[in-house]
């Protein structure tokens, strides 16, 4: 049973690892979309702002690149070691994913409701509530002091 429970919670943080590289990569490719989300609640219309100061514009679409890639590399962080749990179930390699996981998934939905973009919050809470289910699963068999190997 516990390796089971195990099993599922790697299978549910992989497949949120493939989130977040599908994530990083619609925010590559829909980024003029979601910077004139951005700019939804301030006065100056986006196409006013990026023909009065492009370079400035070009530095909010620098961002969202840097913001996609970094999903995308997060992405892979998280298929790797999802996959090395599933394969030795190891507990530094889950303690470090449960760490990074948490600590990468709630910034960047913190960031999103700073920044007001409905599409980014629904993208990010989504990320981040499976990635706490597929943690939790197995958490009970990870606390306990002693525990077998598989």
């Amino acid at each position: 049973m516990r390796v089971k429970l195990i099993r599922l919670g790697s299978l549910i943080t992989f497949c949120n690892g493939i989130y977040a590289i599908i994530h990083g990569l619609l925010i590559l490719m829909f980024n003029k979309l979601i910077v004139a989300e951005y700019f939804r609640k301030i006065p100056v219309r986006w196409t006013v702002f990026l023909e009065s100061f492009p370079y400035r514009a070009k530095i909010y679409f620098y961002l969202l690149a840097i913001n996609s890639f970094l999903l995308i590399s997060f992405g892979i962080f998280i298929i790797y070691l999802s996959y090395f749990i599933l394969r030795r179930k190891d507990k530094l390699a889950w303690v470090i994913l449960f760490l990074g996981g948490i600590i990468g998934w709630a910034s960047l939905f913190i960031i999103n409701i700073i920044l007001g973009s409905w599409l980014e919050i629904i993208l990010s809470f989504v990320g981040w509530g499976s990635f706490i289910v597929g943690m939790i699963i197995p958490i009970k068999y990870y606390l306990q002091k002693k525990y077998s190997v598989f």
